[in-house]
């Protein structure tokens, strides 16, 4: 061991040091302790959030969407999906048309509502390789005609089924088994505030399932039908307007998407992942980490003031002993280093300790987690993923501000005269 290693060590269990020196290494200590650990916890859960958010997008929404470029739709389905089925990484292809329409819930009086919906026709057998959607349906989807057993309003007999995402259905205050109607309004009509005045396409639907998929987003603004009758209610051409297809590792949706495209079946389309269509929610989540790494370099700054302080009232109180250490023969340097590894040392127990006590905190927290309303969260518990990464980067950027602490002290103390610390003591 070196004589400088040695001494750091000596100095910083010393029983002989001051009070005021050890309540200032204590304080610092536990400054950067509260820190790391308070940063590690927040990070666990965001990683937590956003894999649980990235699970319920996976089920929810196909991996990779292609559609044609031109405004025509897509027909030759029947060889097309086959050859997207075969592809290398691809566990599902599925056709789809979507647009906006207006879903209408008309009652006597003045307790008619509207709400805007997306209308998505799907194709059951396939849809069920690609996306969890008709699964996540309330009570168990079996066919988007009515069951025979159902009694249902008048006029609602040869109605066509629906199923509605849960939030939508509340709030246009319908339940399975009652008919809504969607309209796409003609231009005419758009500025009109009546319902009694809007016209355009309109079709009557039995409501007979509700979706949770878990997101607000979609259960508020969801709405599925049988791919044909919605093609024709939408006057889309050709046999569907995108395919959306399911990929065996969702993380790899991009490179697969490049390679599909490169098919000669595919020519003429183009690809949109599930990253690019919540690439605004991501960025958020990697900005809001990146702002709890701010946060943690101005709680270690405030922290590590206390190991300035604290090397400060060291270096006072090793006057005598730095000069005679000087007139021994060590160098500057080696005083230097002697002040800036014991005040590294302070940094690493708080950071060994905060380290610990986050994994352990984070343990603790998935072995029992935290029950949430669901009103204030879209989880029913706190979500914890714990990323040896994140806990390497804060111990890291954390130590390497503790370091930077304690070069003012150590510089101070190298340049200080050992005579005079001498006759000073």
């Amino acid at each position: 061991m070196s004589l400088t290693l040695f001494l750091a060590f000596r100095h910083f269990a010393s029983p002989r040091r001051s009070r005021a020196i050890t309540l200032t290494v204590l304080v610092a200590m536990g400054g950067i302790f509260t820190g790391v650990l308070a940063l590690t916890v927040i990070l666990s859960v965001m990683n937590g959030m956003e894999r649980e958010l990235a699970g319920l997008i996976h089920d929810g929404e196909a991996h990779i969407e292609l559609r044609p470029l031109s405004v025509e739709g897509i027909t030759g389905l029947g060889s097309l999906l086959p050859r997207i089925e075969e592809f290398p990484g691809v566990a599902g292809a599925a056709p789809f048309v979507r647009s906006e329409v207006l879903c209408v819930r008309r009652r006597a009086g003045d307790r008619s509502r509207l709400e805007t919906a997306v209308l998505t026709g799907v194709d059951p057998p396939r849809e069920g390789r690609v996306t969890e959607v008709l699964a996540l349906s309330h009570p168990p989807f079996q066919d988007f005609a009515p069951r025979p057993d159902w009694v249902l309003p008048d006029g609602g007999e040869g109605d066509e089924g629906l199923l509605l995402g849960v939030e939508l259905a509340r709030n246009l205050g319908v339940g399975v088994g009652e008919r809504v109607e969607l309209v796409v309004p003609d231009a005419s009509s758009l500025a009109t505030t009546r319902l009694d005045s809007l016209r355009g396409r309109q079709a009557w639907r039995v409501v007979v399932g509700l979706v949770d998929a878990g997101l607000y987003e979609s259960n508020a603004t969801r709405a599925y039908g049988r791919l044909a009758t919605s093609a024709e209610f939408l006057q889309v051409e050709g046999e569907a307007q995108g395919i959306g297809v399911r990929c065996h590792a969702p993380a790899r949706a991009p490179a697969l998407a490049g390679s599909l495209l490169a098919l000669p079946a595919l020519a003429g389309f183009e690809a949109e992942t599930w990253q690019d269509r919540n690439r605004v929610l991501f960025d958020a989540m990697a900005r809001e980490k990146a702002l709890m790494y701010l946060f943690l370099l101005l709680t270690v700054g405030v922290a590590s003031l206390g190991i300035v302080g604290a090397m400060t009232l060291m270096i006072s109180e090793k006057r005598a002993e730095i000069g005679i250490l000087r007139t021994l023969g060590m160098g500057r340097r080696g005083i230097m280093g002697l002040v800036v590894l014991e005040g590294w040392l302070v940094g690493l127990f708080g950071v060994g300790a905060g380290l610990a006590g986050g994994w352990g905190l984070g343990v603790y927290l998935q072995s029992r987690p935290l029950r949430i309303p669901w009103d204030l969260f879209v989880l029913e518990t706190v979500p914890i993923l714990l990323n040896p990464v994140d806990f390497i980067w804060v111990g890291s950027l954390t130590l390497a501000v503790c370091l930077l602490a304690t070069l003012y002290p150590g510089w101070e103390a190298a340049r200080m005269d050992p005579i005079a610390a001498i006759r000073s003591s």
